[in-house]
């Protein structure tokens, strides 16, 4: 398995803490994972850009200060040198319209925020299988 990147953006702090603790219990000490998190997606571009690999993923909050999910991943899709990047939206909102506009603006994936640390262990490592050098946003 190759090293996976991954970009998180949220501005939730104990949201932060529970998905690094996750990526943290799925990952053992040969670093397969190496995780980026930024508080909100003012920094997000730069940090693809900069960090750039070729398996790699975001994970977006849409709720956020500043700029909301739906604004970054509009950002990521019309940034040519990383508008192929995998996005997976990750929300609390389970809203039929907030899972329709995500895709409809080039997500990968939506996935709703569990409550239950084992669920979000078996999320990331779902996440982790993929092969994302070849995956494609359709």
């Amino acid at each position: 398995m190759s090293k996976l990147s991954i970009f998180y953006a949220d501005d939730d702090e104990d949201d932060l803490i529970f998905f690094n603790d996750a990526v943290e219990s799925v990952t053992s000490s040969d670093e397969l994972v190496k995780l980026h998190i930024h508080k909100n997606g003012e920094n997000l571009l730069d940090s693809i850009k900069e960090n750039k690999t070729q398996n790699g993923v975001v994970f977006l909050d849409l709720n956020m200060p500043k700029k909301s999910g739906f604004q970054i991943l509009q950002e990521i899709r019309c940034e040519p040198s990383i508008n192929n990047f995998p996005v997976i939206i990750y929300s609390t909102s389970a809203n039929k319209s907030d899972i329709d506009l995500s895709l409809n603006l080039g997500a990968n994936f939506y996935a709703i925020k569990p409550h239950n640390f084992g669920d979000l262990i078996k999320m990331i490592q779902n996440v982790m299988s993929i092969n994302w050098n070849n995956h494609k946003v359709d």
